[in-house]
């Protein structure tokens, strides 16, 4: 088979064709800064643009940035958060959003520190950040401009419903809202529904080709909410996300879910409501040969490849060979993307990371072979 361009080999996969080998991803959060480094220092180079060609990455990300007044009053942090935030002193920085959080004690992650809905009786006590504040969309507009041409181009709508609604309203109370059928989740949820929609529809007007979606529903063994509550909630208001895009796209837009954990019981309603790609299928959580059995000709596969066990603990064998089970068990007909099932964290040698990418480039599917 002849040599695909990145656009090639993505779309043929997406249409359930085989491709000259599997595309590429990074994590669907991406890597984190601390990883960059890594590969840096590896590939002897600071150019992330050769880094994700060498790697043989096959998409390119178009983010939402920050409004130009916010980023005035912000500074850029690195890890844990690699993003802009206004920092409140003590180890406490707050987003756009109002959103507070603080530094563990090993400064690699974060926690939520204050929630801004967690008091409140009115959910419009805080305004959403402005869709039309300067600056918000160049970004992502310089993407699709500069990387069309060869790559599939990915926008990515954080926390879509439920992560960033429980992020405002802090996890407990939120998860109270919802069993005891609070108008206060519906209206929080409308509202993040709307806009939600004029978010995507501006990433449509700049061309993207694949919308993500997704909020972390799945723990490793059950849903964080029972499918019922999910189906009340959320499929519904999914669904309606889902709609307007396909109604306003003037060309086929891919839909990309994410949820980590165990989310088997709603993977149908997925399907139905129209959902192309879903990621990570966590292996320790979902195995994604079933996952494929099940569903694999309606459903592209993305991820798979463990983040828990094999990764930061494996052998280079280990991720070669879970690379090319991967391959052999979900990738012959199409519909498998691959990528760690989520950003890799500091305990993952490079050497690993650069293993599973060179092994699915030099993964002939014709020859059904590792060369």
């Amino acid at each position: 088979m002849n040599r695909l361009s990145s656009r090639e080999r993505v779309f043929k996969t997406l249409e359930f064709e085989v491709p000259d080998r599997i595309p590429l991803d990074e994590p669907e959060g991406r890597f984190r800064s601390d990883t960059w480094r890594k590969l840096e220092n590896y590939y002897a180079t600071d150019d992330e643009d050769d880094i994700e060609r060498i790697l043989g990455i096959d998409f390119r990300r178009a983010t939402r940035g920050l409004s130009e007044e916010f980023k005035k009053k912000s500074n850029y942090f690195g890890v844990p958060f690699d993003g802009w935030l206004i920092s409140l002193g003590g180890g406490r920085f707050q987003d756009e959003w109002g959103i507070e959080y603080s530094l563990t004690s090993d400064g690699l992650h974060w926690r939520y520190a204050r929630h801004p809905l967690r008091s409140a009786d009115d959910q419009n006590a805080i305004e959403f950040p402005d869709l039309d504040a300067l600056g918000r969309f160049d970004g992502a507009k310089r993407v699709v401009q500069e990387c069309k041409k060869d790559y599939v181009i990915e926008a990515y709508l954080w926390g879509t419903l439920f992560e960033i609604g429980w992020a405002l309203r802090g996890f407990e109370r939120f998860i109270i809202d919802l069993v005891r059928g609070s108008s206060f989740a519906s209206k929080l949820l409308d509202r993040l529904l709307k806009y939600r929609i004029e978010e995507a529809i501006r990433f449509l007007e700049l061309g993207v080709d694949v919308i993500q979606l997704g909020d972390d529903f799945g723990m490793q063994r059950s849903m964080i909410i029972s499918p019922a509550i999910w189906r009340t909630y959320f499929k519904p208001r999914m669904k309606t996300i889902i709609h307007e895009l396909r109604k306003r796209s003037r060309k086929t837009i891919y839909v990309f879910y994410h949820s980590c954990g165990f989310i088997d019981p709603i993977i149908p309603d997925l399907i139905e409501i129209g959902v192309d790609i879903l990621n990570p299928i966590q292996p320790e959580a979902m195995d994604p040969a079933s996952i494929k059995g099940k569903f694999g000709d309606r459903l592209v596969l993305h991820g798979t490849i463990s983040i828990q066990r094999t990764l930061p603990f494996g052998s280079k064998e280990d991720v070669r060979q879970e690379a090319i089970s991967r391959i052999e068990k979900c990738g012959k007909n199409g519909g498998l993307i691959i990528a760690p099932a989520h950003a890799p964290q500091p305990d993952v040698p490079v050497q690993n990371l650069v293993t599973l990418y060179e092994t699915v480039k030099r993964y002939s599917l014709s020859s059904s072979s590792a060369n």
